[in-house]
């Protein structure tokens, strides 16, 4: 069943009952929103009177007080939600403030760019900025008020930001050598063979490359494995860098090919930008990041639920 239901005074819809289900969850919907199908005439209801919409599926607060002295197994965070419904907060999310958003987004790149000129001034604000641009997509995809000092936001922590920033990139790199130590090997002993006249089996040569290739593909599931520490550092201000680091790892344990499937979603409409020269970026990246903050409202809300 399809059901339309009223946002700041905003009419959104058609969504799934499943989605409708997630918007209450995620906090995108709340009891006093009104919600309507066409089984309702023409009247229209508080969302609080949909059974089952909100006795189960409480609204995640805005701001967690502190985390759980104690995570439970990282298997139990698996997001249940499917990212065709996460998107579909995004989008709802987005409704009237895609202003807000490209602008924040292109004033982020701008910057970002302008740094990069100075590789040393680019290494310092990249934590910073990268804490501001998540917090900014976070606070947008809660339906809370949005601004562009958001941006600017993790230089409040900025010892925090910079040092998680850095692990990270460290912990990146660390994951690569594998494939660029493999990948040298095959090159090196290709030549040394091609030198003697001879030359490897075909299947010792797949092996190589696939092996190779799979050891090369470890820095991306490192970045998968990271890709909610800046999340939990503004969630967690007090949090050390690298307990944010650990924490992102379970939370991700079990839900790194989730994100990817749901970056995967975007690939059809990476490539529709090309023939615009990158202009469909404007739209297509804030539409990433707050599906991203979706995803992790997803994580926490279900990783809280275990602590009630």
């Amino acid at each position: 069943m399809q059901w339309y239901y009223a946002k700041n005074g905003q009419q959104q819809g058609p969504v799934e009952q499943e989605q409708l289900e997630a918007l209450a969850r995620s906090g995108g919907l709340s009891a006093e929103d009104l919600v309507w199908n066409v089984s309702m005439g023409n009247q229209w209801a508080k969302a609080s009177t949909v059974p089952g919409l909100f006795e189960q599926t409480p609204p995640v607060p805005p701001i967690p007080g502190a985390p759980p002295a104690e995570w439970p197994a990282a298997a139990s965070y698996t997001s249940g939600t499917a990212n065709r419904d996460l998107m579909g907060l995004a989008r709802g999310a987005l409704a009237g403030n895609w202003g807000i958003a490209i602008g924040g987004s292109l004033l982020y790149y701008l910057i970002i760019t302008a740094a990069g000129m100075i590789p040393l001034l680019s290494f310092v604000i990249n934590g910073p900025m990268m804490v501001g641009w998540t917090l900014f997509f976070l606070t947008l995809s809660r339906r809370q008020p949005v601004e562009v000092g958001l941006l600017f936001k993790g230089f409040n922590q900025f010892g925090n930001a910079f040092i998680a920033y850095l692990l990270m990139l460290l912990l990146v790199i660390a994951w690569a050598i594998p494939g660029i130590v493999l990948a040298i090997i095959t090159i090196v002993l290709s030549a040394v063979k091609g030198m003697s006249g001879g030359s490897f089996p075909v299947e010792t040569v797949a092996a190589l490359v696939l092996l190779t290739l799979a050891a090369l593909s470890l820095p991306m599931i490192a970045q998968y494995r990271y890709s909610m520490t800046y999340f939990i550092l503004i969630e967690f201000p007090a949090i050390e860098p690298m307990e944010a680091i650990r924490r992102s790892t379970q939370l991700m344990a079990g839900n790194k090919w989730k994100l990817f499937c749901m970056h995967w979603r975007f690939f059809g409409w990476t490539l529709l930008c090309i023939p615009t020269f990158g202009i469909g970026l404007i739209w297509l990246i804030p539409y990433i990041k707050t599906s991203e903050a979706a995803f992790y409202a997803d994580l926490k809300r279900r990783e809280e639920g275990l602590h009630r």
